[in-house]
């Protein structure tokens, strides 16, 4: 089958990534003292995995984006520009205002300003992260993985067999030594190439037994080695990519295209709003304050991403690394 159509899932699940941390990040402040206490506590433990949908959505849709364009090791450099346009200038803005927002906050608090100079701009390069802002940490990852991902695809596109043959088992085993606590991608590797093995498997006319084997290979090891939460988002994603082919409503569709945002900015605004609010409203209309709180930052993240994101989007658009686009074949595996 050729087609050039998005894959419609993605929309959908970037919308529940981004909710599930949303909800994580809201849900901690309110685990205790009161009555709604036990499910805000199992909303903050599982949320947390949006994160892995994050990671497996990057590593099919990256793989595929570059396939489509035609790349090339040539277009390395072009491809990290890109990727840099879309991505670094929203975080920028976001990382000014949430170290604003942190300067304040501690004004009022009469709490000592815990950024320096040279943390500041260690931060614009993912090199630091700012007190308390549990969610910059995931983009550096992300920008590891782009770098690998310039270099690895030709060897995946170009020798997918052997490919997974030799890398796979290599970095399973990297994940769990020394090296995360140098280079961070390796410990979160395994994730990426869950999504870039459904990228293989998408896009072969006949998937064989090695790309399928692959892919349980490694669900398998996420589920010894790391949460069974995230183990099982991971799961989840890939499957829903390879395997729901209907179509996602006009909101999921926009509400995953502006998910980037509401990453970038729910925490510093969302969780600093509740913090204030939950002192002034009663333990019993907690809930309205996490709802209220979701649907609040929403909206701000509406205006960044049509002011912020969306103009830089469309910039990296501009910016074409391979050598034309071209219809891409696709089977629909038999059993839908």
């Amino acid at each position: 089958m050729e087609t050039t159509k998005k894959v419609n899932s993605l929309s959908f699940l970037r919308f529940l990534a981004v909710m599930l941390v949303c909800f994580c990040h809201f849900a901690n402040p309110l685990v205790a003292n009161n009555p709604l206490a036990p499910i805000f506590q199992w909303i903050k433990i599982y949320g947390v995995h949006g994160v892995q949908i994050f990671f497996v959505i990057s590593g099919f849709v990256i793989p595929l984006s570059m396939d489509k364009a035609q790349y090339s090791i040539k277009h390395y450099f072009k491809f990290i520009v890109k990727r840099a346009v879309r991505l670094h200038p929203p975080y920028l803005v976001a990382l000014a205002l949430t170290l604003v927002i942190i300067f304040l906050a501690n004004k009022v608090k009469h709490v000592p300003y815990p950024e320096t100079i040279i943390s500041t701009l260690k931060s614009c390069f993912y090199l630091h992260e700012p007190q308390h802002i549990p969610v910059f940490w995931t983009l550096k990852i992300e920008a590891e993985y782009y770098i690998f991902m310039g270099l690895y695809f030709v060897l995946l596109k170009n020798f997918p067999k052997l490919t997974m043959c030799l890398s796979y088992p290599l970095f399973m085993f990297l994940s769990q030594t020394q090296l995360p606590d140098y280079i961070g991608l390796f410990e979160h590797l395994v994730f990426f190439l869950i999504g870039a093995t459904g990228y293989l498997i998408y896009m072969k006319q006949a998937p064989g037994i090695l790309e399928w084997a692959s892919l349980a290979a490694l669900s398998i090891f996420t589920f010894v080695y790391y949460p069974f939460g995230g183990a099982l988002a991971a799961l989840f994603t890939v499957l829903f990519i390879l395997f729901f082919r209907g179509e996602i409503s006009p909101f999921f569709n926009y509400m995953g295209e502006v998910s980037y945002s509401i990453y970038l900015i729910h925490y510093p605004i969302g969780v600093k709003f509740i913090n204030v609010a939950m002192t002034h409203i009663n333990p019993n209309y907690w809930l309205g304050l996490f709802s209220g709180t979701l649907v609040f930052v929403i909206l701000i993240c509406l205006v960044f991403w049509k002011y912020v994101e969306d103009p830089f989007a469309r910039l990296s658009n501009k910016i074409k690394y391979g050598d034309r686009k071209r219809p891409v074949p696709v089977t629909i595996p038999s059993s839908i």
